[in-house]
């Protein structure tokens, strides 16, 4: 019972135990997230069970080439566990008889679109790649189906690769990679070059591309299991001695219309207050911990990257309310702007 000598009325001990839940529930989201930094830094040591992903160039469509030219291979940890494979959006029917989204982890595909954007000193553009995994599992954070990471690799008009930007297709987790190429004046102040630290891993500082000129070489990215957390992003070895998985090239309007007989279903809700997001990708360790304090119930689900006229979703970089805008990364001048970048 709550002492009557405390001169408490029934709001004020409401009030007082809202207060004490919320301070709970902060205290526990950074214990959880501590615990995870914490694991990173293990597994990064670990590199177990890894193979690499890589586009198949044979037979590529004319439309595909550049894309195909400049696409990473990626090097996932832990290959034993199906949800640690880069997968496939497809349809299949439920336990209920209901069509239902799912990531097939026996095909992978790699997503791409390409995005052309000015900023007060030039013209520069995007080329994007997109993947998808099957699910992160429970106790991770982030657990919870269909989840992807974005690879943005951003040239000037001479095709010169200047900045590589990676996130989650949720917006989280996200880091930036400058290359060589890059001026100094376009940097946020104070970057170490030397190595950053992106939420318990610790990743390059800069990506030096000497003897690299027309980037004719493909990006390598270390991709943690589990958690699916990037690791590292470097230049691929000649010598690739892992188990090698073939990555199938799509366009990235394909997840608007995955085939189903004889009819598409898209990858996304296309109505309803979840219009945008991945469908299948709610998180709910995140909504219990983050959403109310994010101020967004949908904190940390997998989201569309596009217009937000298109999609009907924000695609923001940063957890403050008052940032969606400026932080949304489809919009990559302002976005670029509000994270100290001076392209």
């Amino acid at each position: 019972q709550w002492p009557e000598s405390n001169g408490m009325g029934g709001r004020d001990r409401l009030e007082f135990a809202i207060v004490g839940i919320a301070w709970f529930g902060w205290i526990l989201s950074i214990c959880i997230c501590s615990g995870c930094a914490s694991q990173f830094e293990q597994d990064i040591l670990g590199h177990e069970n890894q193979a690499l992903y890589k586009v198949d160039k044979e037979g590529i469509a004319k439309e595909f080439c550049e894309a195909a030219s400049l696409a990473p291979v990626f090097l996932i940890n832990d290959q034993h566990e199906d949800y640690n494979r880069i997968g496939t959006p497809d349809i299949q029917t439920d336990s209920s008889g209901n069509l239902a989204v799912f990531v097939d982890s026996t095909r992978a595909s790699l997503y791409f679109s390409r995005q052309e954007f000015t900023t007060a000193h030039g013209e520069y553009w995007n080329m994007i790649y997109r993947i998808h995994f099957q699910r992160v599992p429970f106790p991770h954070l982030t657990a919870g189906k269909n989840g992807g990471l974005l690879l943005v690799l951003t040239f000037d008009k001479a095709d010169t690769l200047l900045l590589v930007t990676t996130t989650h297709t949720c917006g989280c987790y996200l880091a930036f990679l400058p290359t060589s190429h890059l001026t100094q004046t376009a940097y946020p102040e104070g970057w170490n070059k030397e190595y950053q630290n992106v939420f318990g891993v610790t990743l390059p500082g800069i990506l030096d591309l000497k003897g690299h000129e027309e980037f004719s070489t493909s990006l390598q990215v270390v991709i943690n299991g589990g958690n699916h957390r990037i690791l590292d992003i470097g230049i691929a070895p000649d010598d690739m001695k892992h188990p090698l998985h073939d990555m199938e090239l799509r366009q990235m309007d394909d997840l608007n219309a995955l085939p189903h007989g004889s009819s598409t279903i898209s990858f996304f809700e296309t109505i309803g207050p979840r219009r945008g997001y991945v469908k299948n990708s709610k998180k709910w360790l995140e909504r219990i911990f983050m959403s109310w304090w994010a101020l967004d119930l949908r904190v940390g689900e997998d989201k569309a990257y596009g217009p937000e006229e298109e999609t009907g979703v924000v695609f923001y970089t940063s957890l403050k309310p008052w940032a969606r805008t400026d932080s949304n990364m489809w919009n990559f001048s302002d976005f670029l702007r509000y994270w100290g970048w001076d392209l």
